[in-house]
């Protein structure tokens, strides 16, 4: 049950809001601390920022313990921004040959800040090298490489679209390419094993495919040892010092670390326990925010009408990326409406002491997007309201 100090501190917030329950999040940061240590390698965890877009709460992970390294981003100006609002050491984990996005990290890397830049591809290489002649050192850049299974000439691909260097040798080839080109330098390389640490296999939702799921993992999980591994000593043989070597994510952070030859794991939204990482066999987070609903109408015994809701995960369409009640105990979305934009509908049961003018609360599918849709969230500690903490939209930040 949702603690009545919850309630009061709300007192006249406008909602819906987003409360943030630091314990709960405390206690997920230590764990997957714990988690990555148990692996026994000597690794390093670089936080998500997507899964999180709350700078005090990224600083909150990072002053939490010193395996926390760096951060992983998701964009050149939020990289940038970051970085003027005082934070370094950042991978940006997905590819742009945007000019403004290069010039962007072109200003951290010429201002003393550490930044590196994924690729997976020649004009990749082409726009970096072009876009940092004249810098005073190299610019890094990190070979996203692709951990999906692939059989049948690529007719069967499970895994992520992501990188279309597949193969050791290819990876091989793109270092020598790089090496051709001026102002860059292959700092490493990142390979995110998306069908082990993104899908669930134990998901209410799936029914018999958490069988499939869990088969895929299991064939997955030695795939993507062997690749990470064999790539490793290729790039050793050919002379090349590999300081980024980056797997795993939230889904994977028991495994992956036991991997000696990656030097970091990734986290992001395990840290604030979204509804879908309760679909995994192999890991558990915490609850730890939560969108809070006023209840304005009741339309009928058994059920009540809130205002807003309707945050729904990116991702393929499914029931899964609709948000899930969380309080009162037992409260269903409706299959014929779901989640609104401007109001969701509850059953609750007829025995449910909910009544208009109180709260209920949801979970999100996911750890970051709703970051785009609020101002700031409310933090929650021993059950009362300890402040807010602006999200990057109430910076003003928007990245696209």
């Amino acid at each position: 049950m949702i603690p009545s100090s919850w309630r009061e501190a709300l007192g006249d917030a406008v909602l819906p809001a987003v409360l943030v329950d630091l314990d709960a999040f405390d206690r997920n940061v230590r764990h997957i601390a714990d988690t990555v240590r148990a692996g026994g390698a000597r690794v390093s965890i670089r936080p998500a920022t997507k899964s999180v877009r709350v700078p005090a709460l990224l600083r909150r992970i990072a002053a939490a313990d010193a395996i926390y390294q760096g951060w992983m981003t998701y964009s050149a100006r939020e990289t940038l921004a970051l970085w003027q609002d005082g934070l370094d050491d950042f991978l940006v984990a997905y590819p742009t040959v945007q000019p403004g996005d290069l010039a962007a990290l072109r200003a951290v890397h010429q201002g003393g800040g550490r930044v590196a830049l994924v690729v997976d591809s020649a004009e990749g290489l082409r726009a970096a090298s072009r876009a940092m002649s004249g810098v005073s050192a190299p610019f890094r850049l990190v070979a996203d490489v692709d951990m999906s299974l692939r059989a049948l000439g690529g007719a069967v691909h499970l895994g992520v679209r992501r990188s279309p260097l597949r193969s050791v040798d290819e990876v091989r080839r793109f270092f020598a390419l790089a090496g051709g080109m001026s102002d860059v330098t292959m700092a490493g390389w990142m390979g995110y094993d998306a069908q082990l640490a993104g899908l669930q296999d134990a998901s209410p939702f799936q029914g018999a495919m958490n069988l499939a799921a869990r088969a895929v993992r299991a064939a997955s999980r030695r795939s993507v040892r062997a690749k990470r591994e064999a790539l490793s000593e290729a790039l050793s043989r050919d002379g090349y010092r590999v300081e980024i070597a980056n797997g795993g994510g939230s889904g994977s952070i028991d495994h992956a670390p036991r991997e000696p030859w990656l030097t970091e794991v990734t986290a992001g939204s395990g840290f604030m326990g979204p509804h879908l990482f309760d679909y995994f066999s192999n890991v558990r987070f915490e609850p730890a925010f939560f969108v809070a609903l006023q209840v304005v109408r009741s339309s009928d015994v058994g059920y009540v009408t809130c205002q807003g809701g309707g945050y729904v995960a990116s991702g393929a369409p499914g029931w899964d990326k609709a948000p899930r009640p969380w309080w009162p105990a037992g409260a269903k979305l409706l299959s014929t409406e779901g989640a609104g934009e401007v109001q969701t509908p509850l059953r609750v049961g007829r025995d449910a002491q909910v009544q208009i003018g109180d709260v209920v609360l949801l979970r999100h599918a996911k750890g970051g997007e709703l970051a785009e849709r609020f101002t700031d969230y409310v933090l929650m500690q021993g059950g009362r309201a300890s402040g807010r903490a602006e999200t990057y939209r109430g910076r003003g930040w928007c990245f696209g």
